[in-house]
């Protein structure tokens, strides 16, 4: 009995020392755990604050784009206006030509206007008669006056219409390059934070999301270096002219396009006439440069990315000489590819520009053209 008692005791001591050691190596684990998944949410946080801020710095450009658009919008609605003014007056200016025109014609089929007056007056029956006719040739050459001093007030008026519409649309195409080189500039700060925004969620992933995101960040970046690429590029006026001098003229070729590009300009053609809609890559929105040309191609069964600098990227470099119907031509405003139109030949585009859908020379963009690209 007193052996088993011991044996009880030595158990009991045996395993009070035992749990006192599990005890004492297990709770700084437990410790260290909980020390680690504090500072997982720690960094998280922190983390989604700094993508946070990423995603503030695309809004707040987003926003001061937006703003400009808006007084682009309201510049268009200005032009409108004045082009209305314009309509009218012109018209009452043509309807009171038409009316002095019948006077001088019968003016001058009775020698002289105080002649006409003076025979009206001198038929005169009684003196009353003569009171009524001396009245009445009053009226009429007062009327006659008036009818002139209008006429001149429309001609100066007309003028400073066409002075205003003139201003209005140089405002307008400045507002035009404005925008189009901040959305340009827009593209690359999305393809840098983008990539940004993917490293920092990398380190708080799983192994197989890291990879994903790794993959992801590495495509971003590349793309982002693509396009900062395109902020160098360098009109070709530019690079041509000899420190400073006249720059080279352009040859341009007009070679045959393929069926496929047929159809995208036979759609383009389609809206010819339509109003500019900036960020507009549908019928139902309207067209900016990038979004006719993509959805042209569309209907013709090719595919092209949004923007005129992604359009400039996915495409093939050829030089002016070689530029056939078909092939995209690009333009930059002294920082990155903005403009794109589709090229018809004999040195002319189809476009969307600050004066809505339209055919045109070549020879003013020159000055802006960074070249042509073939889609392969």
């Amino acid at each position: 009995m007193g052996k088993r008692n011991k044996w009880r005791k030595s158990m009991v001591l045996t395993l009070a020392l035992a749990g006192g050691l599990l005890f004492n190596t297990v709770q700084p684990t437990e410790v260290h755990a909980e020390e680690t998944s504090q500072q997982m949410i720690e960094k998280k946080a922190q983390i989604d604050a700094e993508v946070k801020k990423l995603e503030a710095e695309l809004i707040s450009l987003q926003n001061d784009i937006d703003e400009k658009v808006k007084v682009f919008n309201q510049v268009q609605a200005d032009i409108k206006e004045v082009d209305a003014s314009i309509v009218e007056t012109e018209k009452r200016i043509e309807q009171r030509s038409a009316i002095l025109s019948e006077r001088m014609a019968a003016y001058q089929a009775q020698d002289n206007t105080v002649g006409v007056y003076l025979s009206v007056v001198l038929e005169a029956k009684s003196f009353a008669d003569l009171m009524d006719r001396v009245v009445a040739v009053k009226t009429l050459m007062d009327a006659d006056q008036e009818l002139v001093n209008q006429q001149e007030a429309d001609k100066a008026k007309l003028e400073e219409q066409k002075a205003t519409l003139d201003e209005k649309q140089k405002e307008l195409q400045k507002q035009f390059q404005a925008l189009q080189q901040k959305e340009s500039e827009m593209e690359v700060k999305k393809a840098e934070n983008e990539a940004k925004s993917l490293a920092l969620k990398a380190q708080i992933a799983t192994k197989q999301e890291e990879e994903r995101l790794e993959a992801e960040r590495k495509a971003a970046e590349e793309e982002a270096a693509r396009l900062r690429a395109l902020q160098s590029a360098t009109p070709v006026m530019q690079a041509t002219s000899n420190g400073g001098g006249k720059p080279q003229s352009i040859v341009v070729g007009s070679g045959t396009g393929t069926a496929s590009s047929g159809d995208a300009i036979s759609t383009a053609k389609q809206f010819l006439g339509r109003g500019y809609v900036w960020g507009g890559s549908n019928p139902s929105t309207g067209f900016d440069c990038s979004g006719l040309v993509q959805w042209s191609y569309k209907q013709a069964g090719v595919s092209l990315p949004r923007t005129a600098s992604q359009q400039y990227l996915a495409t093939q470099r050829i030089s002016a000489s070689e530029a056939r119907v078909g092939d995209l031509v690009f333009f930059s405003y002294g920082s990155g590819v903005a403009h794109v139109g589709i090229y018809l030949g004999n040195n002319t585009m189809i476009d969307a520009q600050n004066k809505g859908v339209v055919i045109e020379s070549l020879d003013w963009w020159n000055q802006y053209l960074v070249g042509f690209g073939r889609i392969q």
